[in-house]
């Protein structure tokens, strides 16, 4: 049997090798440069994961002395006060639509709503500014108190929950009031029953999963329940120096709402005629007019400077000149001064307001603050509204 001959391929040329040589680097060189197109896609991607997964979550908002704000808890406060304005603006709606309007009581009502629903919107604005102020605030209180070895505990926290649910883990026995009109008998009215546990638990649970879904965890509910907290505690503590008794004065008044108005009553008063009288005929202060326009005894009131300035500077039985309030036109008749009387519990919770925020503004001064914060920081608003 014959052999098959093989088929031998000539020799290549040298033209031949060397456009085969140049061919396989090109070759080489695609590979490689796609190799590295990947790896840096793959580089970029993971970049960016971990940019958002991890970086820029525990990057800093604020530093307050030394300690940061994460961007991650600022974004969950900034959920967490939207969800609770909104669950409050939608319950405002829902009154308003039962609202007969076209009952004039029910109208008037329907008009403080609308109000309320306006100030609202404006304050969901500022919500992305006040919270991160709110939580340096939060900051600096729980350094403060620290500082002092105040602390909440957890069964503090448990405790906080369940009454604000109205849940009070030794309720008070129902009684029966009375309810007296004028025209019925007395019929015993008995006070509405405490919230159970069970109750409590199911409302609760009922809360969290709304909170759930806007991605508010129960140990962030919690987290928040310990500020306010620590921020009540600190208030008591700086309260405690606040003096209980201060120099007061007993005043009436009469307002009115022209200035000319003003000046001709106070010259029949400069005439001898009786302040109370025309305070009672004339006054358009309703919460006053029926006594003579008593005003009581006040202590000196921040909030209405100029009233309580002239107010403090009248010698007893003198009339004062005519000023400008937020009211309108007032006169003042100096009843009765007492230099160290006892403050009623409304003027003294101003006194220890007054006490803690100067205490709070004087740590905003001390400390060292850096922000950090841009409108990208701030979380998407997903809430319809």
């Amino acid at each position: 049997m014959a052999k098959r001959k093989v088929k031998r391929e000539p020799p290549l040329t040298r033209k031949q090798i060397s456009r085969r040589q140049r061919e396989e680097r090109q070759r080489r060189l695609i590979l490689l440069g796609a190799g590295v197109v990947l790896l840096l896609v793959l580089g970029i991607l993971s970049f960016g994961y971990y940019e958002m997964m991890f970086r820029k979550p525990a990057s800093p908002v604020a530093v307050v002395n030394g300690v940061p704000i994460r961007t991650d808890e600022y974004q969950k406060m900034v959920i967490f006060q939207r969800f609770t304005l909104d669950q409050y603006r939608l319950n405002l709606e829902r009154q308003l639509s039962q609202l007969d309007t076209s009952d004039e009581m029910a109208a008037a009502i329907a008009s403080l709503f609308q109000q309320e629903l306006a100030r609202l919107e404006f304050q969901r604005a500022q919500i992305p500014s006040q919270a991160l102020e709110m939580m340096i605030e939060d900051e600096l209180i729980r350094q403060g108190a620290q500082e002092r070895a105040i602390t909440v505990t957890e069964e503090e926290i448990d405790r906080a929950i369940e009454e604000s649910y109205g849940y009070q883990r030794e309720p008070v026995t129902p009684t029966v009031t009375p309810a007296i009109t004028a025209t019925e008998p007395i019929t015993p009215t008995p006070t509405l029953p405490p919230v159970t546990k069970e109750q409590f638990e199911q409302v609760y649970q009922q809360s969290l999963a709304a909170l759930a879904k806007v991605g508010i965890s129960e140990g962030f509910y919690r987290d928040i329940v310990r500020r306010g907290l620590l921020r009540s505690k600190m208030w008591e503590v700086i309260g405690r120096d606040t003096p209980t008794s201060e120099e007061q004065v007993r005043v009436r008044r009469i307002v009115l709402e022209t200035e000319e108005e003003a000046e001709a009553i106070r010259e029949r008063l400069e005439a001898g005629e009786d302040f109370a009288t025309l305070a009672q005929e004339l006054s358009i202060d309703e919460a006053t007019k029926e006594n003579g326009g008593d005003v009581g005894w006040m202590a000196f009131d921040e909030r209405d400077i100029s009233f309580s300035a002239m107010a403090f500077q009248l010698e007893v039985g003198e009339i004062s000149q005519v000023i400008e309030t937020a009211r309108g036109y007032e006169i003042l008749k100096l009843e009765e001064k007492d230099d160290d009387r006892e403050l009623d519990p409304a003027a003294l919770e101003r006194r220890k307001n007054t006490a803690f925020s100067r205490w709070l503004n004087d740590l905003k001064a001390e400390a060292t603050i850096d922000r950090y914060w841009s409108e990208e920081k701030v979380p998407p608003d997903t809430s319809a509204r």
